[in-house]
């Protein structure tokens, strides 16, 4: 009889957003956050400043779990969403966070006002974007 005791369950080691696994993300969110990330990804690259589209995948994903509806963003929204929202969903599903994920939200934020996205039940541009600079900053 052995005196050694049982191993306890080993979570699964998270995997990175690839490709397979954006494609997986993109196609359960909703039809309006499927579109608002295509702009972001164009208007990105038309801009010179790429955001990863890891990153992107993980921020919509979050805000899918965490918003009252697909394009209402509110201060204390985006500050949990930079907080730990985005953290907390790719723990929580089992993936890596990606790099990149505070220069997704902005440019999600910033696409969304230029094209009049933002749900009337959003805060208004200065209070999301200030509750953004307050933690991006810090």
């Amino acid at each position: 009889m052995s005196n050694s005791t049982p191993n306890p369950p080993t979570s699964p080691e998270p995997v990175a957003i690839d490709a397979h696994v954006r494609r997986t993300l993109t196609a359960e969110l909703p039809a309006e956050l499927r579109m608002l990330r295509r702009r972001v990804l164009v208007e990105s690259m038309a801009n010179g400043v790429p955001v990863r589209p890891a990153a992107l995948s993980a921020v919509l994903a979050a805000h899918v779990d965490l918003a009252d509806s697909p394009l209402t963003f509110t201060a204390a929204h985006v500050q949990e969403l930079l907080w730990c929202g985005v953290s907390e969903f790719c723990e929580d599903v089992g993936f890596i966070l990606p790099d990149g994920c505070p220069e997704a939200l902005h440019a999600i934020l910033a696409i969304a006002n230029a094209q009049g996205l933002f749900d009337p039940q959003s805060d208004s541009t200065a209070e999301v974007f200030e509750a953004f600079r307050e933690l991006a900053s810090a």
